[in-house]
């Protein structure tokens, strides 16, 4: 499903650089530098969150054996997003392309990418949702990452979906209003960051880990909105001082 997504995402990152006059071959090249970066990030923030059960796993199965186990496996979400943003910032400035042009491709081609990665994570049974009494759930057989046998919430493709309402709504947004192009990826994180932050209160797989109230990914929300929020009062007050 990664792979489908990052095709999906490469053909639409360049018909819409082709419809916005933008170079359709530089495009291509930050998507697909960007998606690397998101390999590494996800990786990486897996690896930070999980750390404690390797160093356990590594006294009890071996360093080799336990190494190779992590490293098969385990991908955080936020760790590549975060990962593909940088990676996609660099490439463009070794591009010499100014990346707020590039949006209306690569915002919503980050949020095809993703929705097709979450419909990933509910067929491989990863990131699973809480138990629950509600009509709509999922029952995992044995053998999974899921608890088996026991009703669970969907949160995989709830999430998928938000990702492709994202796609329309984005795509809609660039077409209508010039002026919000270059907004277009903090507005993409905020919203992501809101629902995200929701959605963890429904998610029960430990591997997200907790850190007091909140999960990692609340915490990494939280601090994105604070982020932005910083840099919009910053950017209004620079505005009224000219």
């Amino acid at each position: 499903m990664a792979a489908a997504g990052l095709v999906c995402g490469l053909l639409f990152v360049f018909f819409c650089a082709r419809k916005y006059k933008l170079d359709a071959e530089d495009a291509t090249y930050i998507y697909t530098f960007g998606f690397l970066g998101c390999g590494v990030g996800a990786k990486i923030l897996y690896l930070a969150v999980t750390m404690k059960q390797i160093i356990e796993d590594i006294k009890t199965l071996g360093f080799f054996p336990a190494v190779v186990a992590h490293t098969q496996g385990g991908l955080v979400f936020y760790g590549g997003l975060l990962g593909a943003i940088v990676a996609a910032f660099l490439t463009a400035r070794y591009l010499k392309r100014d990346i707020r042009e590039y949006y209306p491709a690569l915002v919503p081609g980050i949020a095809i990418m993703a929705g097709f990665g979450r419909i990933g994570c509910y067929l491989t049974g990863c990131c699973y949702g809480a138990c629950t009494s509600s009509s709509i759930h999922v029952i995992y057989p044995e053998g999974g990452l899921a608890p088996s046998g026991v009703p669970l919430v969907p949160v995989q493709l709830y999430e998928a979906v938000f990702d492709f309402i994202l796609v329309i709504f984005l795509t809609i947004l660039s077409a209508k209003s010039e002026r919000m192009r270059p907004k277009l990826l903090s507005l993409y994180l905020v919203l992501y960051a809101i629902f995200r932050f929701c959605l963890e209160f429904w998610r029960a797989d430990g591997i997200r880990g907790l850190w007091g109230p909140f999960s990692t990914s609340q915490w990494i929300s939280i601090a994105i909105l604070l982020f932005i929020l910083i840099k919009y009062l910053k950017d209004r007050r620079l505005k009224m001082i000219k």
